[in-house]
This record gives C-alpha cells, structure tokens and sequence, in this order.
C-alpha cells in the first residue's frame, strides 16, 4: 500500500536535481519502480524514447549517417509521460 502522503519528499534526489520530472511516488514507497528509457543526443538536443525505439532510430541515424550518443535512464512511467513532447532534432 502506498504511503507517499507521509513521507518527507526531496524533489532534487527523486529528480536527478531537475533533470526530470518529480515522480508521484517517493523512491521509498513500495509502488517506486522505475524502468529503463534511452536518452539520445544529437547534435546539441535530446529526447528520452522505450530502449526499442531507441534502437531503431540508432539504426536508421547508421543508414543515413548520423550518430548518436545513448545514455540508459531509469525513471518510472509516470515521470516518463509527463517528459515534454519531443519536436525532432
């Protein structure tokens, strides 16, 4: 059963300082589970996509000569779907 409501939150540890969204459940709560996502860089932007989309898109940028930097994250779901909608690189 989930607790979060009693506990003390520190938006900079659950956040990576910023770097994502708060997540709704404290990383003590027994419902935290975090996943793995990909970050892609390129050319300065990046998004965060599921590590099979990140696949392909990795080798369609091979075909066409791109290169990107992969990065594997752990954030859970609903940290993931509140990212901002991604516009392209």
């Amino acid at each position: 059963m989930c607790n979060c409501l009693t506990m003390c939150r520190i938006p900079d540890i659950e956040t990576n300082n910023g770097r994502w969204p708060i997540p709704k459940h404290s990383p003590a709560c027994e419902d935290y589970k975090t996943e793995r996502f990909v970050r892609l860089v390129y050319d300065g932007s990046w998004c965060v996509m599921e590590p099979d989309d990140a696949k392909d898109m990795i080798a369609d940028g091979i075909a066409d000569g791109e290169e990107y930097q992969a990065e594997d994250v752990f954030l859970t779901r609903d940290q993931y779907d509140a990212l901002p909608e991604f516009s392209g690189f």
